[in-house]
């Protein structure tokens, strides 16, 4: 058998000519039609080679070429190509077969095989021959659906990764916090599943289906948590306070003359959380303490960071900050939401020990990871470090900080650099809380 001399066909050749009559058409920009090609090139397999090429045969064309019953037909020689891309002639060559397999061009062959067109005085092709891109004007529309569901898709999967580590988090918190216990088989349950799911995430394609079953998972896993963390509040929180503990402490809160150690803000049986509605009344409560301590003249002494600390005056905030010294009663009136989440989990701090304990307990219940906590006791002392809780609990509840764990990083990194002045910021908030407490009396009286 004779060979025909003619190029073979292929499906995709045969797909080009049937895009090259749709394409003719319709009417589209080329710079329409190159972004639209351009977006979705990964995605259709086309290589950098390929919208080179393509992009010299599209400035081959003029404004009037890509109008509607017009065939965008370019003449370009081998040689121009080779020049204007810088590629070889067999690379060349293999790039237009690929643009043609793809449905970008189409071949517009003459009898002998070569080139050549011609343009009437308005510029419009009247013969022509070598390379139609009306296929790539026919499929302009499809790539610009096409980028639009990309686009949706990676929308969908980014919020889908924040929804996944917010959960995540929020499930690590509780699993770390004390009531968590280490060695009870349905906690040991749930931090198993963690761990399961964390491989899973790691090892998951990053597409929306995937994501979204991860999604649930981790939701399921946290509800499952928070209900368990809920049922025993109650139950444990009584068995740390025996009634006749409490009645003692009671006792000693309303009797004068006996000096305790610990902010006089009201007892409660019920462990509150940073989702506390008291917590919206933390100043209110921190400043009816405050008045309550002038009323009976009380000025009690503490020892903070194992230092002796003398009782303060009326108007002691001033004059201790200039000294230095600091207290633990300080500490709770300037941060009022610390102060209240702290009497709903241990009742009374009397000492720097306690302090240091209460601190470690709330450090979890408002996001912050054991990891950032040895950190901070690491690059500071532990009582710094506990202070820095109540700082950073009272600027979340506040909602200046977003990020306790972060922003407990920063402390530590300002520490290791000796530009950490918790101190100062102390009687900074007690101060501004003391000024805002003498506006108010004054307004009352007047």
């Amino acid at each position: 058998m004779n060979r025909s001399g003619w190029r073979k066909p292929t499906p995709g050749l045969c797909k080009a000519n049937r895009l090259a009559e749709d394409g003719e058409q319709l009417s589209i920009s080329k710079n329409r039609a190159m972004l639209a090609v351009r977006r979705v090139a990964p995605i259709v397999g086309l290589k950098p080679g390929d919208l080179m090429v393509l992009d010299t045969l599209v400035v081959f064309t003029k404004p009037c070429d890509w109008e509607e019953g017009a065939r965008r037909i370019v003449w370009p020689s081998n040689e121009y190509l080779v020049e204007n891309t810088g590629c070889s002639k067999s690379a060349v060559k293999r790039h237009l077969r690929r643009l043609v397999e793809a449905g970008l061009i189409a071949y517009k062959d003459s009898s002998n095989g070569k080139r050549w067109g011609r343009r009437d005085e308005w510029g419009r092709i009247t013969e022509a021959y070598g390379f139609d891109l009306s296929p790539l004007a026919a499929r302009a529309e499809e790539f610009e659906a096409l980028y639009a569901s990309v686009r949706a898709e990676r929308g969908l999967v980014k919020d889908l990764k924040r929804r996944i580590t917010v959960l995540r988090r929020t499930v690590l918190a509780i699993l770390e916090s004390d009531y968590a216990g280490g060695t009870d088989s349905f906690w040991q349950g749930l931090r198993h599943r963690y761990h399961a799911l964390l491989e899973v995430l790691r090892g998951s394609k990053p597409d929306s289906q995937a994501l979204s079953e991860i999604c649930n998972a981790f939701e399921v896993l946290k509800t499952e948590a928070e209900e368990a963390l809920m049922g025993m509040e109650t139950e444990g929180h009584r068995e740390t306070w025996p009634s006749d503990c409490k009645e003692e402490k009671n006792d000693e809160e309303l009797n004068p003359t006996v000096i305790v150690s610990g902010p006089h803000i009201r007892t409660t049986n019920d462990l509150q959380s940073v989702r506390s509605n008291s917590i919206e009344h933390a100043a209110e409560r921190a400043a009816s303490t405050e008045r309550l301590l002038h009323e009976r003249g009380v000025e009690p002494d503490f020892t903070f960071g194992g230092k002796a600390v003398v009782g303060r005056e009326p108007g002691g905030a001033k004059r201790a900050a200039a000294a230095g010294d600091l207290t633990i009663n300080s500490i709770m009136l300037a941060c009022p939401a610390f102060a209240d989440m702290a009497h709903g989990i241990g009742g009374h701090v009397r000492d720097g020990a306690e302090f240091i304990a209460v601190a470690g307990k709330i450090r979890p219940i408002i996001g912050i990871s054991t990891d950032a906590w040895s950190a901070a006791q690491v690059s500071m002392s532990r009582e710094e470090a506990a202070m820095a809780i109540a700082l950073i609990t009272d600027k979340y509840s506040d909602g200046v900080v977003t990020s306790p764990g972060g922003y407990l990083r920063g402390l530590a990194q300002k520490a290791q650099h000796g530009e950490l002045h918790l101190v100062r910021s102390v009687f900074g908030r007690l101060n501004a809380r003391h000024a805002g407490t003498s506006r108010w009396a004054a307004e009352c009286m007047s």
